[in-house]
Parts: C-alpha cells; sequence; structure tokens
C-alpha cells in the first residue's frame, strides 16, 4: 500500500519510476504525491479473494517451507508501513529462517492459466514489477536504522497450488530504486511534472483534468492523426479495433493536455468533452467523450 504520509515511494510503486508497473506511470504517481489525490482504481472481486485468500497462502507457506511466518500487522488488523530513506513498504509477513534470520514472504493470487503462462512463464520466472517489490521490501528490512533482510520469497497461489520463488539482494538494484525515488520526489517538491505516457490505464485520471476552451495546435504529429483515424473507425471491424481505439483515445488524451481540442495534419480534428455521471446507480464518476473528425480526403 502507499505511504500515508507521501515521504517515501512505496514497494507498490516503486515499478512505475523504472517504466515496468502494469498498474501505474509515472505521471500517475506523480499525481498522487502532488495532487495528494487517491488514483486507485475500486476493488474488483478478484482484489477481495485475494485479500480472503492472504492467510491460507501463509499458513500453507509456513506449512511447505517449515519456517515461522509472523504476518505483518500494525496492531489494528492493517499492514504496518515501514520506511527507509525515501523507500517504504508493507509487506503481507515476515519469514523466519533459523540460519538466515528474517525475510520478507510476499503472497499473489494468480487466478487464470493464460495469465500465469504468459506473465509468470508457466513458474519459470516471477513478473519485474513484482520482483521489483520483493527487492525493495528486503532493502527496507523493518525500517529506519534496521539491517536490510538478506532473503525473500514470493509465495504464488495458482488454482490451488502454491509456487515459490526464493530471492537474495540486487544491491544494484536497490542503489538505482533509491536513485529514482530521490530524483521523483525532488520532481515533486520543485512542480516538475512528467508528461503523460499515454497509456490506458492513465485514461481515468487523464479525464479528471479539467477542460479549457482552448486548440492544441498539433499539425505536426502524424501519429495522432493516425491515432484520430483508428478513434474514428476508419479501419477494421468493430471487434478488431476496439483495443486500439482504447489505445487511441490515450494518446489523444495525454496530448491534448487541458485543451478540449486538437488540430492534426490533414485536416483532423478531435474534439474532448468532459461529463460527469451521477450517483444515482453508480458511485459518481467523472468521464470524457473523445470524437474524431476525419475528412474523406484524409481516411
Amino acid at each position: 500500500m502507499p505511504d500515508a504520509l507521501r515521504k517515501t515511494v512505496s514497494a507498490t510503486e516503486a515499478p512505475a519510476l523504472l517504466g515496468v508497473s502494469p498498474y501505474l506511470t509515472k505521471w500517475m504517481l506523480y499525481r498522487r504525491f502532488h495532487d495528494r489525490g487517491d488514483i486507485d482504481p475500486p476493488e474488483d472481486a478478484r482484489m477481495t479473494w485475494g485479500k480472503r485468500l492472504e492467510p491460507l497462502i501463509m499458513e500453507q507457506a509456513a506449512h511447505d517451507l517449515k519456517m515461522e511466518i509472523i504476518r505483518n500487522d500494525d496492531g489494528t488488523g492493517k499492514q504496518a508501513y515501514h520506511r527507509r530513506g525515501v523507500l517504504g513498504c508493507s509487506r503481507d509477513a515476515i519469514v523466519i529462517c533459523p540460519d538466515r534470520g528474517p525475510g520478507t514472504l510476499e503472497t499473489k493470487c494468480v487466478f487464470e492459466y493464460g495469465t500465469w503462462m504468459r506473465d509468470w512463464g508457466g513458474g519459470t520466472h516471477a513478473p519485474k514489477h513484482y520482483e521489483i517489490q520483493l527487492q525493495q521490501q528486503c532493502y527496507v528490512g523493518d525500517g529506519e536504522g534496521t539491517d536490510p533482510y538478506r532473503w525473500g520469497v514470493i509465495a504464488a497461489w495458482v488454482a490451488g497450488e502454491v509456487h515459490y520463488f526464493e530471492r537474495h539482494p540486487i544491491r544494484e538494484l536497490w542503489a538505482g530504486l533509491e536513485a529514482a525515488a530521490k530524483n521523483f520526489l525532488d520532481d515533486v517538491a520543485h512542480d516538475r511534472e512528467p508528461d503523460p505516457f499515454g497509456a490506458p490505464i492513465e485514461i481515468p485520471l487523464l479525464s479528471r483534468l479539467e477542460r479549457r476552451q482552448e486548440i492544441a495546435d498539433l499539425t505536426d504529429r502524424a501519429d495522432l492523426a493516425d491515432a484520430a483515424r483508428v478513434l474514428d473507425g476508419a479501419s477494421a471491424s468493430k471487434s478488431a479495433i476496439e483495443k486500439m481505439q482504447t489505445d487511441a483515445k490515450a494518446r489523444l488524451l495525454a496530448a491534448a493536455g487541458q485543451a478540449d481540442e486538437l488540430l492534426l495534419p490533414d485536416g483532423i480534428r478531435v474534439k474532448i468533452k468532459q461529463q460527469s455521471r451521477g450517483a444515482y446507480e453508480v458511485k459518481p464518476t467523472t468521464f470524457v467523450t473523445v470524437k474524431a473528425y476525419v475528412p474523406e480526403s484524409a481516411k
């Protein structure tokens, strides 16, 4: 979980600084720290089941590893947050090895074999963002003024089986994470906002930007003209183009900034309208419609 005080970059946030997080970009992280806003998506069923399965995975890990496992608890039932310099973490548990001392334990749930084969190589490796998360937990140890942990393990639950990935310190990565976090926090302190990446995961946050009656002249951006053509549905079938349109929408919103209209090459224009959805049936949200106008001569 993030640092409630926003004094450190957490282990779940750090992969975004290195550009390998599937859930967060550096621009989104900047917005969280600088604007002190909530950018986390609402909890879904998988997140809920992951939390429910967590203590069972720990129990199985204690049995399989034949070691003592101490759940990370701040005394109120919530995970304790630990800080060391500019980095922090709220690990799932500490695992005690008689020979190596304490290590960090991180539990993960994989609900689809497709994900297991694609992202975990069928058990040959863990995803990069989880590796970085575990390494940062080892670096932080129990907090300021303590020694880092000398080892850690990822316990991945996959369709009723638990697979283990034991890891040891990568000190070069620790140094890189510390340097990246220092630079990031300095950027936040001095209002140096990075550009949005233009990824689909940024769309909810991009949609919240206040729109101004302003035309952004990007007639030198042929790549955005291509994105507008995709959004206009000028090629491929609807089923084939759905993901491409989402990607195109993200790129166009990122390029627009707070402008409500884009002027692109070949006479292409993109208009952005911010709208709100009431809270009668769903949680109130802000979203945008992005409509591309592509002349026949430009298709």
